[in-house]
């Protein structure tokens, strides 16, 4: 009888972690996430860095999407992101007239052996946020002056 309910503990032990795994596959949905930047052709930027970003480069990276060459993103925070579309679809006709202008992007971000990618959801005008006492102060989100603690404002255009 003891062998009898050793064996069951052990059974119910062991089945512990595929229980767990089981309840979690099916809520792994990934979160979207809100990036502002800069969608760049990535041939452009690989080749020559300095100058394959911003206004002056948007003619040169609107050419190259239109090739088919590959779309990237570049966040504010300096991080490239490969842009894809959903179902294999191509992204150049939603994001080729943001070449060179500040946008808010937003999507799904996947990483697999060391490329980042982000599967577009829309994109649109960047919104900031301002200090009301500091305009320099400017942010991507709402939150709190880090030099006066204010509330940040809708910068209005």
């Amino acid at each position: 009888m003891k062998r009898n309910l050793a064996v069951w503990v052990v059974l119910a032990i062991a089945a512990l972690p595929m229980a767990g795994f089981a309840s979690d596959a099916g809520n792994a949905a990934p979160n979207p996430t809100t990036l502002t930047g800069e969608v760049i052709d990535l041939q452009c930027f690989m080749q020559h860095p300095d100058n394959a970003v911003g206004p002056d480069h948007a003619k040169c990276a609107q050419a190259c999407m239109a090739k088919g060459l590959p779309i990237g993103f570049l966040a504010d925070d300096g991080t490239v992101y490969q842009l894809i579309g959903a179902e294999h679809e191509t992204v150049a006709a939603q994001v080729g007239e943001w070449a060179g202008k500040k946008c808010s992007l937003t999507g799904t971000v996947i990483e697999h052996h060391g490329i980042r990618a982000i599967q577009l959801a829309s994109i649109a005008d960047a919104v900031a946020y301002v200090c009301p006492m500091d305009s320099d102060v400017r942010m991507s989100g709402p939150g709190k002056c880090p030099k006066c603690g204010m509330a940040l404002v809708m910068e209005k255009k």
